[in-house]
């Protein structure tokens, strides 16, 4: 089996990275982990560095390879709101968070997991979509933004919107419009998705951040094709990126 990752980030984007990942290699055994660090808000006009939310997903990635379980990665983030967060308001102070999916690669089976926009392909050794996880993004169950003009009018971009979506959307299983974001509130739960797929020889499995989403998914990316070189691939296409970073682990089978 042959391992490739990375993170990319567009050059104009002005603040640290906050996506992460990791992967083990045992025997017949590979498990990998991407996160995805949730986007903070501004301090005294000023994006926090470090950020909060590459912490989060870092703690997610180490975990998880641990564990191979998101339910314990959102447990230790919580541990990390507890001892460094104690004022929590959903804006400055917003929890620690980060979505992410994890996986197991094992004789030829692969056990998944993710939350929300994080997700793994498999293609087959012609480049073909074998099974992907399904993209359960913010809006992806309606449009939150519309929702919120009408209870508040007030909008993502207003310190009030903001509080309003990540206190009443995010991780409330009661609100139909609800997604997910590992807290470490035990509601985040509720939003882990888990599963099998079969693997094949020549198969590749992508694990990747919301931020390659449009790239893995273009009529003109062919990952057999483009696997030796698929770093530089995605250099040359960094501008595609999907808000201000990506971050991908491909696995091509033996």
């Amino acid at each position: 089996m042959k391992i490739i990752a990375f993170t990319k980030q567009k050059p104009e984007l002005n603040h640290p990275l906050e996506d992460s990942y990791k992967y083990s290699k045992k025997n017949s055994e590979i498990v990998v982990a991407v996160a995805d660090g949730i986007t903070r808000d501004l301090v005294n006009n000023k994006y926090p560095n470090p950020s909060p939310a590459k912490n989060a997903a870092d703690i997610c990635c180490k975990i998880f390879i641990k564990t191979k379980s998101l339910e314990m990665c959102n447990k230790e983030i919580g541990k990390l709101n507890k001892k460094y967060n104690h004022n929590q308001d959903y804006l400055q102070n917003d929890f620690w968070a980060c979505v992410g999916v994890g996986g197991v690669i094992k004789d030829y089976k692969l056990s998944y997991e993710f939350i929300t926009d994080c997700g793994v392909a498999v293609f087959n050794k012609k480049g073909e979509l074998k099974f992907r996880t399904s993209n359960e993004c913010p809006n992806s169950k309606g449009s939150i933004d519309e929702d919120i003009k009408k209870r508040g009018h007030t909008s993502f971009k207003t310190p009030e919107g903001r509080k309003l979506i990540r206190s009443f959307y995010r991780n409330n299983p009661k609100n139909p419009l609800s997604y997910g974001a590992l807290t470490g509130e035990k509601n985040a739960e509720h939003y882990i998705r888990k599963g099998e797929s079969k693997l094949n020889r020549g198969d590749y499995v992508l694990f990747y951040s919301d931020g390659f989403l449009s790239i893995i998914y273009s009529e003109d990316f062919n990952i057999s094709k483009q696997f030796n070189n698929l770093e530089s691939y995605f250099d040359r296409n960094v501008g595609k990126i999907d808000g201000g970073e990506g971050t991908l682990v491909a696995v091509k089978l033996n």
